[in-house]
């Protein structure tokens, strides 16, 4: 089965899943089984994880920073170091473990759910959950707006390049966010205004209906699947729930 076959409300229902069991799992294996599976559920329906390579590197920059501060604040286990004021306990580490692999499930299922779907199936699927379409479609717009956006700002950096910025090391591209980013915030604006003025022209919001090109279908799969996650995530609320209820009884 390929991920393209698939509704995107069966899409949605495995990033409901995959949220919960990030928040839901205390310890690193079961953090860890859990996105041993999304990696795999994806390589098995897209057959490639190239798309993960840029998550790659921000989870490396956000784990760096969650491991500095359990290192900083953490003050539970035993104490295993001290330079005046910092003290390193025994605790700081799993707990920084923990939290890398909770934002590394978060984030890497965000980006599963927001790649795999188009503009117009987000659109389609929240008018199936009855949100009025102009506010449906501000999604869709807003997908479609970000490979625009990069495109944009790339443009203004070569053009900056051209102009003798410098962008070699780290300190440079630090320093040159700002000459780039007031012509991308510029770019930016003038962008949603030509869309607005663009949808405005075609009658946008003027009638209470409007057709697509295609529609959304759900198929017997997609029920089957659907039906098994919620399954899954109300076993495991009772599982955490009922022990709690005989014990107050």
């Amino acid at each position: 089965m390929e991920l393209s076959k698939l509704d995107p409300r069966t899409k949605l229902a495995w990033y409901a899943l995959m949220i919960y069991f990030s928040l839901s799992s205390g310890t690193a294996v079961q953090l860890g089984l859990v996105l041993v599976v999304g990696i795999m559920a994806s390589f098995i329906l897209t057959r490639s994880l190239k798309q993960y390579k840029v998550m790659i590197m921000i989870l490396l920059l956000l784990g760096l920073q969650i491991l500095i501060v359990q290192l900083i604040f953490c003050r539970e286990g035993v104490l295993l170091y001290q330079w005046g004021i910092l003290k390193i306990y025994s605790e700081a580490l799993p707990l920084a473990i923990t939290g890398i692999l909770k934002a590394s499930i978060i984030v890497f299922a965000s980006m599963q759910f927001f790649t795999s779907a188009s503009p117009q199936e987000f659109t389609l699927m929240l008018m199936k959950f009855k949100v009025p379409y102009r506010f449906a479609m501000l999604v869709g717009l807003g997908v479609r707006f970000l490979p625009l956006l990069k495109a944009e700002y790339v443009s203004i950096i070569d053009s900056q390049c051209t102009r003798g910025l410098k962008m070699e090391t780290i300190r440079d591209k630090i320093k040159a966010i700002i000459p780039t980013f007031m012509p991308f915030l510029y770019r930016s604006v003038r962008r949603a205004t030509e869309t607005a003025l663009a949808m405005e022209l075609r009658g946008y919001g003027r009638s209470k209906a409007r057709t697509f090109s295609s529609a959304l279908a759900i198929k017997h799969y997609d029920i089957a699947l659907i039906s098994a996650m919620l399954l899954v995530i109300i076993l495991s609320l009772a599982s955490k729930i009922l022990p709690l209820i005989y014990s107050i009884i």
